[in-house]
């Protein structure tokens, strides 16, 4: 690695740092990150949630990685440990060229996931995590998902659509003791988008927002603020007022696209 990436990447376990009665607010660079572990009013008493980002400094790329786990954070500590262990060869994916960028880094973090090494650890950690990892590069993002959490492009074109959820929740899947990589065929989803003209809100979270009542389209609360750590700020500090009891995290950034997006023949 050529370039010096020690400012632009942050990786954490909730059980570093609960966040518990403390919806709280970071910016790594261009990137937004809100981290709220519970209301102790209604018995909060634990964040399980987890995250791994790398950007380039030049803002041409993000590698974002969202877990949520349960039973303890041992699951989603090896995931990070794991990705880490690679960060010398995903950072070379990342620099080479995007027309091959996408195929070459699902090959390569699905054999990690499928390797005996990472495969044996997972037999040995107390629980399971739901991961979610989407990479961003120029125009173009793409997301493999294991479990529930949840991957958001905002646009007017899509939410004019109806369009905002990207990926598709799957429950009973996830990463750790119960592994899906130990499975005959292992489950996942995974894809790729073309980002809209103009500026996409990319906003990863994880689902403890859902338990308080409040639904999927709740998340157009931080697409209509008119700054992105403010509104961040006020989704995380409701969910604390409402007495929510589960962990949420949210990671949300904007990329200006000034290449033409594709739109249907007249």
């Amino acid at each position: 690695m050529n370039k010096d990436y020690t400012q632009s990447s942050i990786s954490w376990i909730g059980s570093e740092n609960s966040f518990l009665d403390n919806p709280t607010v970071d910016k790594l660079n261009h990137i937004t990150i809100g981290r709220y572990g519970g209301n102790t009013t209604v018995n909060a008493n634990k964040n399980e949630d987890g995250l791994l980002i790398w950007s380039c400094p030049e803002k041409t790329w993000e590698f974002v990685v969202l877990l949520d786990a349960h039973s303890s954070s041992e699951s989603a500590e090896l995931i990070i440990n794991s990705l880490n262990n690679n960060k010398e060869s995903i950072f070379s994916i990342m620099e080479g060229p995007v027309e091959i960028l996408f195929n070459t880094i699902e090959e390569h973090i699905l054999g990690i996931f499928k390797s005996e090494e990472f495969i044996t650890a997972c037999r040995s950690v107390k629980g399971e995590s739901s991961c979610l990892i989407c990479v961003r590069k120029e125009n173009y993002l793409w997301w493999l998902s294991v479990g529930d959490c949840m991957l958001f492009i905002l646009h007017p074109d899509l939410i004019n659509m109806g369009q905002t959820l990207l990926n598709q929740r799957n429950f009973y899947e996830w990463i750790g003791r119960v592994n899906t990589f130990e499975l005959t065929i292992p489950c996942f989803s995974s894809g790729c988008r073309e980002l809209r003209t103009g500026s996409n809100f990319i906003t990863a979270v994880t689902d403890g927002y859902l338990h308080n009542d409040l639904n999927i389209n709740s998340i157009l609360d931080i697409y209509n603020g008119e700054d992105l750590s403010e509104s961040v700020g006020s989704f995380l500090t409701k969910l604390h007022h409402e007495q929510t009891i589960d962990s949420t995290t949210v990671i949300a950034w904007c990329v200006e696209n000034d290449k033409t997006a594709a739109k249907p023949s007249k």
